[in-house]
């Protein structure tokens, strides 16, 4: 088939902005709904698993979950469909799709099977999706929180924290989504995976490529109280210390509060029943002081007068409530009934 562009240039570029899950889905992938949002695709084929986003120009791209296989379009079909095919043979299997009705023939023949659409984003969304796709939810004894952390198993298999907390089967570590808008500008109620926080023994760190949002437990009709941590670890030790009557929901900011969080925390707010008791479940040091001050104006901002806010924070100066937890219980000890 001919190029409808004279301009090389301006055909590669056509290329980079068809929609790549459309493609993807003529050569065989399949979307998986529950792992996808409105910014990032997964799309599986044979074991093979691609995470599908738009870059800040519109661009469409691509990341392998298991391979280190990434970028355009034109990568895509290089490195997926023909290996080390030339870019005149990418330009013969592409050219096709830059045919209006043949792109609307192809997206509709394959309309259960890919994405209507894909936002653009800032950040890159398609690495973070693959790298935190290739975690494991935890399902049994984990060494680091269970045995170091003193976090109970039963709380972390509970409804509670279901898909809220995953680990690295290879290094030991755990991982806290953070979810919110990858933009600013956008919706926050447009909820997408940001970024994640990683824990392990010496090993404190955010995901490259992603930024700051929240990691929230589940919540439920009936809670009563939203609590806020600084980390994952003290949210988890916060309900294993508080939570006896299962109303508590908690988010964790995994550092200082940023202009994007306090957004997001406003919108949380929001979404708590009426007469909610808000807690700053902070660290008890010179950090933890300003973020309180911070929730608490946040509190005042929302227009919510029913609020009731609480400073619930661990009664020794310098402490966290992962400390408080360990010093008030043993380590799980892994039972041959377990794992």
């Amino acid at each position: 088939m001919s190029s409808p562009y004279s301009d090389r240039r301006a055909e590669l570029e056509a290329f980079k902005a068809l929609n790549l899950s459309v493609i993807a889905s003529d050569f065989g992938y399949q979307i998986v709904p529950k792992k996808s949002t409105r910014r990032s695709v997964l799309m599986e084929a044979g074991g093979d698993r691609i995470i599908i986003s738009r870059d800040s120009g519109g661009h469409y791209v691509f990341c392998s979950v298991h391979s280190d296989a990434k970028g355009s379009i034109i990568d895509f079909i290089q490195q997926k469909i023909e290996k080390g095919c030339s870019l005149g043979q990418v330009r013969q299997i592409l050219r096709p799709y830059l045919d209006s009705s043949v792109f609307i023939s192809v997206q509709q023949k394959h309309a259960s099977k890919s994405a209507k659409t894909i936002k653009p984003s800032s950040l890159d969304l398609a690495a973070v999706a693959a790298r935190y796709s290739a975690f494991e939810p935890i399902t049994e004894y984990h060494p680091y929180l269970c045995g170091q952390r003193h976090i109970p198993l039963k709380l972390l298999l509970s409804p509670r924290l279901k898909g809220r907390v995953r680990h690295d089967a290879r290094r030991g570590s755990v991982v806290f989504p953070h979810w919110g808008s990858p933009d600013e500008q956008s919706d926050t109620n447009d909820r997408c995976l940001t970024g994640y926080e990683i824990k392990g023994e010496g090993l404190t760190m955010f995901s490259s490529g992603g930024k700051k949002g929240l990691w929230m437990s589940a919540g439920f009709k009936h809670d009563r109280v939203l609590a806020f941590a600084e980390s994952g670890i003290d949210a988890l030790s916060y309900l294993a210390i508080n939570n006896a009557l299962g109303d508590i929901r908690i988010a964790s900011l995994s550092g200082r509060m940023s202009g994007f969080q306090s957004e997001l925390v406003k919108s949380a707010l929001g979404r708590m029943r009426k007469g909610a008791v808000v807690v700053a479940a902070f660290d008890n040091d010179k950090a933890g002081d300003q973020l309180v001050n911070e929730l608490a104006q946040l509190v005042d901002l929302s227009g919510r007068n029913d609020l009731v806010f609480e400073d619930n924070r661990p009664p020794q100066r310098g402490h966290d409530w992962n400390q408080v937890r360990k010093q008030s219980s043993g380590p799980e000890i892994e039972s041959p009934g377990i794992g």
